[in-house]
């Protein structure tokens, strides 16, 4: 029988990806028809540019998941060094550099608001999460996902606002 910990784990992707679906479904519900609409009512409703302030106070309310998600880089950084020097496997080496190299980049994101450093983080944490599936360590290479999740909702509502 499953563990608890995999039980949780493959209920929690199974819920993300519902939330996920209806709301993709809504999202195309949502969307005025070409044949029923004119193209210049769809012009009229583009959204607005966000000012600066709007930018910064979105921002703020939403960066200490970025710090949450460099906190859980190096708890991952933490719990992957305890195993490579207990066993001395390699991958957990790998594992232990690309996890601290995420957390300090999470920072960065946070500092600078720039896109190319998303584009990096992205790159950083899919490596390890490659080796992981690739090696048959496929419950650890999950667990390096939610970082990546959390960056991906503080950064997705204000992705048009980077520079």
């Amino acid at each position: 029988m499953l563990d608890l910990k995999t039980v949780l784990l493959i209920f929690g992707i199974v819920f993300l990806i519902l939330v996920l679906t209806r709301k993709a479904i809504r999202k195309q519900k949502n969307l005025p028809t070409a044949q029923g609409k004119s193209a210049q009512v769809s012009a009229s409703v583009a959204k607005p540019r966000m000012t600066e302030e709007q930018f910064n106070k979105s921002w703020k309310s939403l960066s200490y998941l970025m710090l949450l998600a460099a906190a859980g880089n190096l708890y991952m950084a933490y719990n992957s060094l305890m195993g490579a020097l207990e066993t001395q496997s390699y991958i957990l080496w790998i594992d232990v550099i690309f996890s601290l190299s995420a957390a300090v980049i999470a920072v960065f994101i946070w500092r600078m608001h720039r896109r190319i450093l998303v584009m990096v983080y992205l790159i950083i944490t899919i490596i390890p999460i490659m080796i992981f599936m690739s090696t048959g360590h496929s419950m650890d290479g999950l667990l390096r996902l939610f970082p990546l999740v959390l960056v991906y909702f503080v950064v997705q509502p204000v992705w048009e606002y980077l520079d």
